[in-house]
């Protein structure tokens, strides 16, 4: 039990410290943008984490060119302008959750591992928020926790859990539309 507590709180510090490092370096890449969406998101097996950063101007654009999914693009880290970038300081904690998975031998520890894995990158993105990290942002900018190619149950918690109530509502009220 102890060594599962120890591993969650590394993968959870791992997440944290390359989210800051990627993060940092898309400001320091592009110190002239302002950002109104900051997201991690991990795969299907939670094998991997990856940050995305969306800038204002992107996101403006992105619904002049298609007003009709306004509220897609503002959600979507797969859509947003930084999608990626900064994924190298993901790699270690990366390459140890592919490593961990693979040492999983019953389907209930590997739901358990994926769901620890997914709880630890919305984690990270609430402390970051109670740090303060985002206030570059306004109050219609958006965190996201999503896992690529999939509608995961839990996603409009983690996103109350991530964003003011208005555009969590947003969200909720989008992904309900999408039944």
């Amino acid at each position: 039990m102890l060594e599962n507590i120890l591993d969650r709180k590394f993968i959870k510090d791992k997440i944290k410290e390359a989210a800051i490092d990627a993060f940092k370096y898309v400001r320091q890449q592009e110190p002239e943008l302002r950002f109104c969406g900051y997201a991690l998101y991990s795969d299907t097996d939670a094998i991997t984490v990856c940050p995305a950063l969306n800038s204002c101007i992107h996101l403006t654009k992105m619904i002049n060119d298609d007003p009709d999914d306004k509220v897609y693009y503002r959600w979507s880290p797969s859509e947003w302008s930084h999608e990626f970038k900064g994924v190298e300081f993901f790699d270690e904690i990366s390459e140890y959750l592919r490593v961990e998975a693979k040492l999983i031998e019953s389907n209930n520890e590997y739901e358990q591992f994926k769901s620890d894995v997914y709880q630890s990158c919305v984690l990270v993105l609430k402390e970051l928020k109670e740090e303060n990290f985002f206030s570059d942002m306004d109050g219609d900018g958006v965190i996201v926790f999503t896992i690529s190619d999939v509608i995961n149950n839990n996603e409009c918690e983690w996103i109350e859990l991530l964003n003011n109530n208005d555009v969590s509502q947003e969200f909720s009220t989008w992904i309900k539309a999408l039944d």
